[in-house]
């Protein structure tokens, strides 16, 4: 298991200044990034997960987040809901037909922040995940959300790697 307190600052630097409170996070497998956020400030955390295994793991590891059983195509709250919607190695797995439909709804959602840690690359590059040749791309995601939301703002962006606890992975933190 992750030690939660090694993303505390990299979380911090990413978004510790934001006046939020609720928070999602798309994709979140057994909690592991919410875990680290509740080190930094008491915010309301919630993770959406599709793998049922992982959604049982994560309640039954900690009481600081909410984790429910759902995925990125049809996340299910009211729009603006969260003042934070981030994913986290999640739309590196989405294919490029599907990809506008997972930004809009984590965009739906999220009231005034979007947070993507991601594993980038200029040009649309598939890696080889598991055997299997369709399942992970490396991408410009930045070019895609402002392509996508020409009116959202990029407030800053930094690459992580696993001195922060992290894989290489570029981060883009939006404001609409």
């Amino acid at each position: 298991m992750l030690n939660p307190e090694i993303r505390v600052n990299a979380f911090r630097q990413m978004i510790g200044d934001l006046n939020i409170s609720k928070i999602l996070e798309v994709g979140s497998n057994v909690g592991h990034n919410l875990v680290s956020l509740s080190r930094i400030k008491d915010y309301q955390l919630v993770g959406l997960e599709p793998s049922k295994y992982a959604v049982l793991q994560g309640r039954s590891s900690t009481n600081l987040i909410s984790i429910l059983e759902g995925n990125i195509f049809d996340i299910p709250f009211k729009d603006g809901y969260f003042d934070l919607v981030f994913s986290c190695g999640v739309l590196i797995h989405i294919s490029i037909e599907d990809l506008p439909k997972a930004m809009d709804e984590m965009y739906r959602v999220s009231n005034r922040y979007l947070l993507v840690v991601e594993y980038f690359a200029e040009k649309e590059t598939v890696i080889p995940y598991h055997g299997h040749n369709n399942m992970l791309w490396k991408r410009d995601f930045k070019k895609h959300f402002e392509e996508r939301f020409p009116k959202m703002k990029l407030l800053k962006s930094g690459y992580w790697d696993k001195a922060d606890g992290f894989d290489r992975t570029h981060w883009w933190l939006f404001e609409k």
